[in-house]
C-alpha cells in the first residue's frame, strides 16, 4: 500500500494533494499533517512512502522540520520529501543539498511532482 504523508497549512491545499495523490498517482493511504510538529509525530508512528511538505507553517516551518526529519534517526529518516512552497528562494542553501529531497515553486507543477513521486517509488 503506497503510502504519503502531506504536510501544509492551508486545508485547501491539503484537499488539493490528497485528490491527486490518490486519483492520479494511485496512493491508498493520505495521512496530514497542518505543520510539522504535527508531521513529527506522524513521522514517528508510521512509515510513508513520500512526504509533501510546505514550508511556511505555524509551530515549526518545513525546513526546520525536514533537518529534524534527517538528523533523528527514525523509520523516515530517509523518506522522500518533496519540499513545495512560494519561499523555496530564501531556503539556506544548506537546506537545498539535503539527500532525497526535491524542492518545488507553488504553483505546483503537477508533471514535475509525477516525476518525483514515481522516482521516489522506485527505491
Amino acid at each position: 500500500m503506497k503510502k504519503v504523508l502531506i504536510v501544509d497549512d492551508e486545508k485547501e491545499i491539503r484537499h488539493i494533494f490528497e485528490e491527486v495523490f490518490r486519483n492520479d498517482f494511485g496512493f491508498e493511504s493520505i495521512t496530514f499533517a497542518q505543520d510539522g510538529l504535527e508531521a513529527f509525530t506522524e513521522c514517528s508512528l508510521q512509515k510513508f512512502d513520500i512526504i509533501t511538505l510546505d514550508h511556511m507553517m505555524p509551530h515549526l516551518r518545513g525546513a526546520d522540520f525536514l533537518t529534524a526529519l534527517r538528523i533523528k534517526p527514525g523509520i523516515n529518516q530517509n523518506t522522500t520529501v518533496v519540499m513545495i512552497s512560494a519561499h523555496i528562494p530564501e531556503l539556506s542553501d544548506a537546506i537545498k543539498t539535503i539527500e532525497n529531497t526535491f524542492f518545488m515553486d507553488k504553483p505546483v507543477d503537477f508533471n514535475r511532482l509525477a516525476r518525483y513521486v514515481k522516482m521516489s517509488m522506485k527505491e
